[in-house]
């Protein structure tokens, strides 16, 4: 008889055709939830025979190679599974932010009679522009208001220095690079469809974004590793008498069993 490793495999479907149609249903139910009394009462049995017919189904070897076969097709491989905790660990805010430099206008604070020697530098070059540009009569008229302009700007100035010489008027200051951090909308909304984001939603306020548990992956990844494994602790009244243990204490033992994560129990 040929070893079980070296058996072919079977696909969900050959396996499940085995099977009458309420082993059938109990084998999906028990893929979804992987809990043989549920998957026994989703299949049809009473609430008394659900604990011990699903209990029965699982040692059943046709059940048990259908359960392996739609398991196997529906999950992810232990190298997928893997590979998606350990991005979850390694993901981080800042690995969705875009710096960018853009050009930002500062308000400066100014003395009046540092306004007055721009104003009058301004003057002094449109003078010097205007005895070499060749303006016609309308632009050397619109040339002159603007000049007229200026002159009354500084008298202005002027008048309200003399009464306060701490004058200043708030203005714009010199063009300045800055570095900006912008979402990546496109990386989160891929992240998101990868699983490595919880959730992603869009406020009045700009895009709320909740990461998983980075702490959570790391810690099921140290499990994997076997750097430390979770004890399983029973009541100690009932000690090592299995008879004493109730239907809670089997499930919790049987989930741990399939997790790989018993130590001493």
């Amino acid at each position: 008889m040929p070893a079980e490793g070296n058996s072919p495999s079977l696909s969900s479907e050959e396996a499940l055709s085995k099977l009458n149609p309420r082993q059938r249903k109990f084998v999906i139910a028990y893929c979804h939830c992987f809990n043989a009394t549920e998957a026994a009462r989703i299949s049809g049995y009473s609430e008394k025979t659900a604990y011990s017919i699903g209990s029965e189904n699982l040692r059943k070897p046709e059940i048990k190679k259908a359960i392996e076969a739609l398991c196997e097709e529906l999950s992810m491989s232990a190298g997928e599974a893997f590979k998606q905790l350990t991005d979850i660990a390694k993901t981080r805010l800042q690995d969705y932010m875009v710096i960018r430099q853009v050009e930002r206008v500062p308000r400066v604070k100014k003395p009046l009679q540092v306004l007055i020697d721009e104003v009058q530098a301004t003057i002094d070059l449109e003078e010097e522009y205007v005895q070499v540009a060749e303006l016609d009569k309308d632009e050397q008229d619109r040339h002159e208001a603007s000049q007229k302009d200026r002159r009354n700007t500084i008298i202005r100035y002027q008048l309200e220095l003399a009464r306060n010489p701490d004058a200043f008027r708030i203005v714009a200051g010199e063009p300045q690079l800055v570095d900006e951090a912008r979402v990546d909308l496109v990386a989160l909304q891929k992240a998101k469809g990868e699983g490595r984001i919880k959730s992603l939603s869009f406020t009045e306020f700009g895009p709320k974004v909740e990461l998983e548990s980075s702490f959570s992956a790391i810690d099921k990844i140290l499990h994997i590793h076997g750097r430390y494994v979770t004890k399983m602790v029973l009541d100690p009244g009932k000690g090592a008498d299995l008879k004493a243990w109730t239907k809670d204490d089997v499930g919790q033992f049987l989930a741990m069993l399939q997790e790989g994560r018993t130590g001493d129990h």
